[in-house]
C-alpha cells in the first residue's frame, strides 16, 4: 500500500499529507488512518478518478493503464471547462438583462432601443391600469 500513497501523491501533485487532504477534502487525520490501516478508501480513489482520470487499479496495483481513458492522455478530447462567471456585485438584475440584450442584439443604439421598447410598454401599461 506503501506505492499506492506514492502514486496517489504523484499524480495528485501533492507532496505533504497536509496539501493531500485538502485537495480529498478531509482531515490530514484521515490519511494517517489509512496509513495505519495499510488501506485506501474506495471514496478516495473515486474522487481521484473523477478530477485527474487516473484508474483506480492503477493507482492500487501499478499496473495496467494509468488513466482510464482510450488513450494515455490525462483529459478526454470532448471535456468542455465550463468557467462560471458572475456579474460585479453592483450590477443589477436590470443592468445584467439589458447588457444581455445589447450584446444580443449587437445594436450601436441601445438607448434607442430601449426607448422603443419602453414606449411600446407604457401603452400596455396604462391599459392595464385603467381596468
Amino acid at each position: 500500500m506503501k506505492q499506492a500513497f506514492k502514486r496517489i501523491c504523484s499524480v495528485t501533485g501533492c507532496r505533504t499529507q497536509v496539501t493531500l487532504a485538502e485537495f480529498l477534502d478531509i482531515k490530514q487525520s484521515s490519511i494517517s488512518d489509512a496509513k495505519r490501516r495499510n488501506s485506501i478508501p474506495p471514496e478516495w480513489l473515486i474522487k481521484i478518478f473523477r478530477l485527474k482520470n487516473i484508474h483506480p487499479d492503477w493507482i492500487l496495483t501499478g499496473e495496467g493503464p494509468k488513466y482510464l481513458l482510450p488513450s494515455e492522455t490525462a483529459t478526454p478530447p470532448h471535456v468542455i471547462r465550463i468557467v462560471e462567471v458572475h456579474p460585479p456585485a453592483e450590477c443589477s438584475a436590470q443592468d445584467l438583462i439589458n447588457e444581455l440584450v445589447r450584446r444580443a442584439l449587437k445594436k450601436d443604439d441601445f438607448d434607442g432601443i430601449q426607448k422603443e421598447v419602453v414606449d411600446s410598454w407604457l401603452p400596455i401599461n396604462k391599459e392595464d391600469s385603467e381596468s
